[in-house]
């Protein structure tokens, strides 16, 4: 199923935030970076779970993208590098590097303090799939 125009907003800021900036400071060099393509696979309601839906979304993250520190309120975020190499920071753990065939989990309201790909010169592509609360933004960006 295809998303409607407000979803593909949604789906825009998710990958904004999951993987288009580098964390830290915005500079004019972050700024210039091309932007990373979201597309959605599938918004689908679960009728077993009231207010629950699944939305799967593959993030083509540009040399160098990233995204500045956010959280997901109510939602489990699930990620599986397809390509290229993903950095990762939750809360205050450790900055991992991951590359193909590797995945990670977001727990609702955790802090994604790094997001960004982590080669300057080779794009990354992740496939991300998101138990979501619906109603609620997928992403919010933290205040610094």
């Amino acid at each position: 199923m295809r998303s409607n125009r407000s979803y593909s907003y949604v789906a825009l800021a998710l990958a904004v935030t999951l993987s288009a900036m580098v964390v830290g400071p915005a500079t004019s060099q972050q700024q210039s970076a091309p932007a990373t393509k979201a597309t959605t696979l599938l918004k689908q309601a679960i009728a077993e779970f009231p207010g629950r839906e699944i939305l799967m979304v593959t993030l083509d993250i540009p040399p160098g993208g990233g995204s500045p520190p956010h959280r997901h309120p109510g939602h489990h975020i699930f990620g599986y590098v397809l390509e290229g190499t993903y950095k990762i920071k939750l809360d205050d753990g450790g900055e991992t590097m991951l590359t193909k065939g590797q995945t990670f989990h977001e727990a609702p309201g955790q802090l994604h303090a790094v997001s960004a790909n982590g080669s300057q010169t080779e794009p990354a592509k992740v496939l991300v799939f998101i138990v979501a609360e619906s109603g609620k933004p997928i992403t919010v960006p933290e205040r610094q």
